[in-house]
């Protein structure tokens, strides 16, 4: 092995050592980052733990669980007619804007007397209501078999559950009371629950053995329903499995609204069978999220908060939990995706083999991390990936720097020249027709400019002030047309030719539509340009423009040996008709012509006028040629003339003169100066006094270029 060779294995295994041990500490101290320099390593780590989630598998609903929900329909009643409210008196109570709480009392009357095993209330009862006396009873009544969330205080500020609150049952009451908290991770994410905690817990304290202890809404609630055996007796976080996806709710559907078990309907019908739907069932009564505005992230998306505490009573039912993964793991996975990466630069010296293979190692990774999910551990996901891929980009990107740099300094020169997209295609497809003296078929779209009266400018003019007019034209020209992904092809004295697809192609109609934009851009740019020449002391230009799109010969023209000289280009039919086009402005005074094959592609784009029928200087063929008025938009408008200048157009090439002259006199009257219009005029006039023309199809012969 060269010099060479060990100083680049040399620096392989610098970087991935280094950089292998830098994720490794940054592992390692994330929780410290994060408070001292705001740094979210954590956090990032969390998200991508967020993806594995979505990809593995979710745990079964268990259909002991039933959520009764708070929801805008049990709050309007607008569904109800007049008699429900008359036969139901707790309709009326409903229909309130702040619910009594008799109304809660009713609620657990009639779900504990239908059988429930439990019935859960996801509410803060703070303060004093009218309806107390009436829940307090229901409370009493059905003790062992009702449980009221209560919240934690934040202890930091000196207070804590064990503090008196003034809510309807105290803290302390621990056999029909529990925590309704819900604690993010670090990046905001609910995807672990509390089941046992104490106000110790909160202020970093901990320990201790004679702190009262309290169960969370979701375990008290198990507890109470006879599975207390389920419930585990530390108390630290468990990440759970979740029994939904993305914004689907409990059971997949939505869930029964509060109002529907005290209709009559509904409780008597088949949705109830006169509450044994509810016999057996642990049922927890909330509010519905969206409408409440209770929302948590979680890694599906938003969350209500009933549907964390669901989530955790079913990850209890069925032991859905899931285990960390101990500090040796994963440090042992950072390094083993540093060796990974490794030995991928030592044997791969093909940067894009390397990349390949490094890239499906941390595929594979990621799709390893859903297996362990599904099998109930929780690993790390950024930190490994990031040994794996930071490894291989650091010593991929020493590689590239000096071919990169070299690159960089080639294209910048050629760019001055030649459009980017030819730059582009030279430099990073050696191989493609553009390298070679070969050319391609292709559909393209080309675009003719050319300057009015130039030649009188060129002798008028100051030499010295028009080329900086000019330099100024084609600076504001050529950037349009490299705005629209158009390719310059080159000057031809003080016209521009451009043209789209045939180099990169978005496809024929969004070619076509690149190139009519480019035009219109062109107008609007030289109604910008010729006021500030005009306050220069300088002349005002004009230009007419053409458009036309077909089958063209791509390729890189030119001649080879002593004299080389190359220029990619486009020729053909389809070419020459676009110039032809620009020429055709002048005849109809109008600044931009279409051809047919631009039309029928851009027809729904842009407002369009018909111009005629013509037959161009050295073809046979007629080609139908358009105006561009404007692009369609909701803002744009059609002029009001249009549709009588497209009638007396078909009357026009029907032979119906004297009703295609009475049309474009309307259109004139509309359209005052219009010269389309008093072209026609003067046609019509002609055809009218001459002999009927045999065949006539409304075609025009254009006489020149």
């Amino acid at each position: 092995m060269n010099a060479g060779k060990r100083r680049h294995f040399r620096t392989l295994w610098i970087s991935a050592l280094a950089w292998t041990f830098g994720v490794a500490m940054l592992y390692l101290s994330a929780s410290w980052l994060l408070e001292v320099i705001r740094f979210p390593y954590r956090s990032l780590e969390l998200r991508t733990q967020s993806l594995v989630t979505r990809q593995a598998r979710l745990a079964p609903a268990d259909p002991r669980v039933v959520f009764l929900a708070d929801d805008a329909q049990s709050h309007t009643l607008d569904q109800l007619w007049e008699e429900d409210f008359e036969t139901t008196p707790i309709f009326k109570l409903m229909k309130k804007r702040v619910w009594s709480r008799e109304i809660a009392a009713q609620i657990l009357e009639r779900l504990a007397s239908a059988g429930a095993k439990v019935v859960a209330f996801d509410y803060l009862y703070l303060g004093e209501d009218d309806g107390d006396p009436a829940f307090r009873a229901a409370l009493d009544k059905w003790r062992d078999r009702v449980v009221v969330g209560v919240q934690f205080e934040d202890a930091r500020m000196g207070s804590g559950l064990e503090e008196p609150t003034r809510t309807l049952l105290p803290a302390r009451d621990t056999d029909r009371t529990g925590f309704a908290n819900i604690w993010p991770d670090e990046d905001g994410v609910v995807r672990r629950a509390w089941m046992r905690r104490s106000a110790l817990d909160l202020s970093g304290i901990g320990g201790g053995t004679k702190q009262t202890v309290y169960e969370s809404l979701a375990a008290a609630t198990i507890r109470k329903a006879g599975f207390g055996q389920l419930i585990p007796q530390d108390r630290d976080s468990r990440v759970f499995r979740f029994a939904f996806r993305g914004e689907q709710v409990w059971e997949k559907q939505n869930p029964p609204s509060i109002y529907s078990i005290f209709l009559p309907a509904m409780w008597e019908g088949t949705n109830y069978r006169n509450g044994e739907f509810f016999r057996d069932k642990i049922v927890l009564v909330g509010p519905e999220g969206q409408y409440h505005k209770d929302l948590y992230s979680s890694p599906f998306g938003m969350i209500a908060g009933p549907e964390f505490h669901l989530n955790a009573m079913n990850a209890l039912l069925q032991q859905q939990f899931l285990r960390d993964t101990s500090p040796a793991m994963d440090l042992g996975l950072i390094a083993v995706c540093g060796l990974l990466a490794l030995l991928a630069g030592r044997f791969l010296e093909n940067p894009y083999a390397r990349i390949a293979v490094v890239l499906g190692m941390a595929i594979g990774g990621f799709w390893a991390a859903v297996l362990a999910h599904d099998l109930g551990w929780v690993a790390p996901v950024l930190s490994p990936l990031l040994a794996l891929v930071g490894t291989t980009a650091t010593f991929s990107i020493a590689e590239q720097i000096a071919d990169r740099r070299e690159r960089s300094r080639m294209r910048k020169t050629m760019e001055r020249y030649v459009s980017r997209d030819i730059v582009k295609e030279l430099l990073d497809n050696p191989e493609s027709y553009l390298n070679t003296l070969g050319g391609a078929r292709k559909q393209v779209t080309v675009l003719f400019s050319d300057v009015r009266g130039f030649t009188t400018l060129t002798e008028s003019s100051d030499a010295q002030a028009l080329v900086t007019q000019l330099n100024e034209y084609f600076t504001e020209m050529v950037h349009i047309v490299f705005a629209h992904r158009g390719t310059l092809d080159k000057f031809i004295g003080d016209a521009v030719m451009a043209h789209w697809g045939s180099i990169v192609s978005e496809g024929e109609a969004n070619d076509a539509r690149n190139a009519v934009a480019t035009a219109l851009e062109m107008r609007r740019a030289l109604l910008r340009l010729n006021p500030a020449w005009k306050e220069r002391g300088m002349l005002e230009l004009n230009f007419g423009i053409g458009v036309n799109q077909g089958e063209v010969i791509a390729g890189n023209l030119g001649a080879s040996g002593d004299y080389e000289k190359m220029e990619i280009t486009v020729i053909g039919d389809a070419v020459n008709l676009a110039s032809r086009l620009e020429g055709v402005t002048k005849t109809y005074h109008i600044d931009l012509c279409i051809g047919e094959n631009v039309a029928a592609l851009i027809r729904d784009n842009f407002i369009l006028r018909s111009l005629d029928l013509i037959v161009v200087k050295g073809k046979t063929k007629p080609v139908e040629i358009f105006a561009v008025l404007d692009e369609r938009s909701p803002t744009s408008v059609e002029p009001t003339w249009l549709p009588m200048h497209e009638a007396a157009m078909r009357c026009y090439r029907e032979g119906a003169f004297t009703e295609a002259e009475r049309s474009w006199r309307e259109v004139l009257a509309q359209n005052p100066g219009d010269s389309i219009s008093e072209l026609f005029l003067e046609r019509c006039a002609d055809l009218q006094i001459r002999a009927p023309i045999e065949d006539w199809k409304g075609v025009f012969e254009m006489k020149s270029k």
